[in-house]
């Protein structure tokens, strides 16, 4: 329900209960997506596709090997970290905004960038369409993974995405802001197609739209969003915080897909866009044996099997903050979370919590929480009690995800502090530190 563990699920189809990416990786941080896990990207590149990415990073960057082009992607512009002033893009005091134009480009290849006054948007948005550009006449197929850091905190937008919205007097400032941050992210999104038509590579291109978590409506960057009628947000177990919207759209869709759908109806989890992508190029992930997710091609196209059940994952609210809360899941229509709650909410914002994270089902002295979403979407009545049978087949299926479950990887590794920031022509920079860890790694290759 938040930044790292969703974007470690999408880049490599596993459940953060395999990978140990259960919450933000900090600045400072060792933690990241392991180095064993094949990646979206480079699934891809074995079909022979040109893997580009822009914007938000944040599954790794304590050392080279942990950032994009050492991943699967052949250039990588953006920032490695979870979040930035929007104008300096600065991270407490250093830039975090890179170009790494070649596969393997690390010290010596990479540079940090200084666009000081520009927009994360807009500049996010002009490499966008550049690598449109370049890539208008190249034979292989093109990936491009566009994550820009809009809508995340802070609340930053220049003043003409707001004016707009100025008569809604039914509106906080802050969503006006929160809408105008939107906006400026879905004029880049337009502006992108525009240069994918003109380029002559929209009529073979596939549009698929995701999110992180839910908006964050009481922890987590509170801005101007909203998740009604669902219970929570950002940082929660409960359904604000653990859904969203996606959507597929583009002129390829209609040959995946030639169903015509206003909206999918069934489950779907970010793991799943892995596997089904795979399927799309026809290629078998590596990792599959271990891979959470499952194609969604034959549910799509309306002849295949659909998913039943789902693992919600766990949060931790607060940096630094030992409360965890979860692991919640999900059965067709109903749902589980271990514990007392999922999560702070607009009617309980410090709810009780585990001081330690939960093993999935092995707390004997637990309580849990069942909730039928077909009758009750806003989770407001616990039926445990009137559905004892339905709770202990819940529960029977929560304990089978302990066999894949890994504790959280450590946010601060002693045995590889933090160095500093460092110099360079665009100010003082975050950049990779844990070089003795990289020469090990090479050591043992």
């Amino acid at each position: 329900p938040y930044c790292s563990p969703t974007r470690a699920a999408l880049l490599s189809g596993m459940y953060p209960l395999r990978t140990g990416v259960h919450r933000v990786i900090e600045k400072r941080s060792t933690a990241g997506l392991p180095l064993d896990v094949e990646t979206l990207p480079q699934m891809l590149k074995r079909a022979h596709y040109t893997t580009r990415a822009v914007g938000k990073w944040h599954v790794g960057m304590s050392r080279w090997e942990q950032t994009p082009t050492f991943r699967g992607f052949d250039s990588f512009f953006g920032m490695y970290m979870g979040g930035q002033d929007y104008f300096t893009h600065e991270n407490d005091g250093g830039v975090d905004l890179h170009r790494d134009p070649t596969p393997n480009c690390g010290e010596g290849c990479s540079s940090v960038v200084d666009e000081s006054g520009n927009y994360s948007t807009h500049v996010f948005t002009r490499e966008a369409i550049d690598v449109v550009r370049n890539h208008a006449n190249e034979e292989d197929p093109l990936f491009l993974y566009l994550a820009y850091q809009a809508v995340h905190c802070p609340n930053e937008v220049p003043s003409e995405y707001t004016t707009q919205y100025q008569n809604r007097t039914d509106w906080t400032d802050q969503r006006k802001k929160y809408a105008g941050m939107l906006t400026a992210a879905d004029e880049g999104i337009g502006n992108l197609t525009q240069a994918l038509k003109e380029n002559d590579l929209w009529e073979n291109t596939l549009v698929i739209v995701t999110t992180d978590n839910g908006g964050p409506t009481t922890v987590g960057c509170v801005q101007g969003s909203s998740n009604y009628p669902k219970k929570g947000g950002k940082c929660s177990v409960w359904e604000g915080g653990t859904t969203g919207d996606g959507l597929l759209a583009g002129p390829a869709l209609k040959k995946l897909v030639p169903k015509d759908y206003s909206r999918f109806q069934h489950l779907f989890h970010v793991v799943d866009w892995f596997p089904t992508l795979a399927e799309w190029v026809g290629v078998l992930p590596r990792n599959h044996t271990t891979m959470d997710g499952i194609s969604q091609v034959g549910a799509l196209q309306g002849n295949g099997p659909t998913r039943t059940g789902l693992f919600g994952g766990y949060c931790q609210c607060r940096p630094h903050d030992p409360i965890w809360f979860g692991p919640a899941m999900r059965h067709l229509n109903w749902k589980l979370i271990q514990g007392e709650s999922g999560g702070p909410h607009a009617e309980n914002k410090r709810p009780p919590g585990f001081q330690t994270i939960q093993p999935p089902g092995q707390n004997a002295t637990s309580k849990y929480l069942l909730f039928d979403l077909s009758k009750d979407p806003s989770e407001t009545t616990d039926v445990s009690k009137e559905h004892p049978e339905v709770l202990k087949g819940m529960i029977a299926k929560l304990k089978l995800y302990n066999k894949s479950f890994v504790y959280p990887q450590i946010n601060d590794d002693s045995e590889c502090p933090f160095t500093g920031l460092v110099n360079t022509t665009a100010g003082p920079a975050w950049l990779p530190w844990c070089k003795d860890v990289q020469e090990s790694i090479y050591a043992l290759q």
